[in-house]
């Protein structure tokens, strides 16, 4: 998941894809509401007016403290759930004039990633819901990241490196979101449902998102018919990023095979099947 974000095609890629963004997501992060299950962070709040401004040392102190714990006792769940937040935060304090994050910024975000990994292994189930919150906040915005990424690189192997990133990311938002419907059933609505079923679809899992669908329409109050129709396009775009990933592979080993296995992925000309996706190329109505 994580990337070389040192290099000067990385940055570059990353400054363009923010202004597709807004489209890429307006029905899944703002018409049907991820992340607003377990108090996630809202599209406004990425690309509202944007902050710029902020200090992007104001949590190196507090992180470098962590860190230093860390290197005395890796296993330290509460030190690493404490990293998750300051790393979350630092990224929330990198953000340009538009209020997207900085190169700096998403390299926060990818050890807000690590350190909830470790985290997770570490507590052995015993996660806690604040947390959760932070990592599915970081796993949603990775996600929209990667995902922008990949459908605008021109090489099948990066694109496949990046769309496969999105998907771990997808999963594990979905895991945090898990979290916080399991460690508080009290505060679980059908929204909440509903956005781990739209993550577990986009992550592949058509089966999970499928259950997580029927819990949200068996909450109390729940409309079932407006449900359906809000994850209809998520499943779709689930089903069509795993067609994608499938048709990118073989452009990479196609690619390989011609070239004795020196090549670095297929380019322009092979064509990226991730490239229509979430502006219009969904089948069945659902584009942006």
């Amino acid at each position: 998941m994580l990337f070389d974000l040192q290099s000067p095609r990385r940055r570059r890629v990353v400054r363009v894809v923010f202004g597709a963004l807004a489209l890429v997501f307006a029905i899944s992060f703002v018409f049907l509401g991820v992340g607003t299950g377990g108090g996630g962070f809202s599209f406004s709040d990425l690309f509202g007016g944007g902050g710029g401004g902020s200090s992007s040392t104001a949590f190196d102190d507090d992180i470098d403290a962590a860190q230093a714990k860390l290197v005395a006792n890796p296993n330290d769940t509460t030190t690493l759930a404490s990293l998750v937040q300051l790393q979350y935060s630092a990224a929330n304090s990198n953000t340009d004039s538009n209020g997207a994050p900085t190169s700096d910024g998403i390299q926060h975000l990818r050890e807000a990633a690590d350190a909830w990994n470790k985290y997770v292994k570490a507590s052995k189930g015993n996660i806690s819901p604040t947390a959760a919150v932070y990592a599915l906040n970081t796993f949603d915005l990775l996600a929209r990241i990667d995902f922008s990424t990949a459908r605008t690189d021109t090489s099948a192997t990066e694109a496949l490196a990046d769309i496969n990133a999105a998907v771990d990311d997808w999963k594990s938002a979905a895991q945090a979101q898990q979290v916080l419907i399991e460690k508080q059933p009290n505060k679980a609505t059908s929204n909440s449902y509903s956005t781990l079923a739209q993550y577990l679809y986009l992550s592949g899992d058509t089966k999970g998102g499928d259950q997580a669908a029927a819990q949200a329409k068996a909450q109390k109050g729940a409309d079932a018919a407006t449900i359906d129709q809000q994850l209809k396009s998520i499943q779709q775009l689930g089903q069509q990023i795993q067609a994608a990933l499938k048709q990118l592979t073989k452009q990479q080993q196609s690619t390989q095979g011609a070239t004795g296995g020196g090549a670095t992925g297929g380019g322009a000309g092979a064509g990226n099947p991730l490239n229509g996706l979430g502006t219009g190329g969904l089948s069945g109505g659902g584009g942006l």
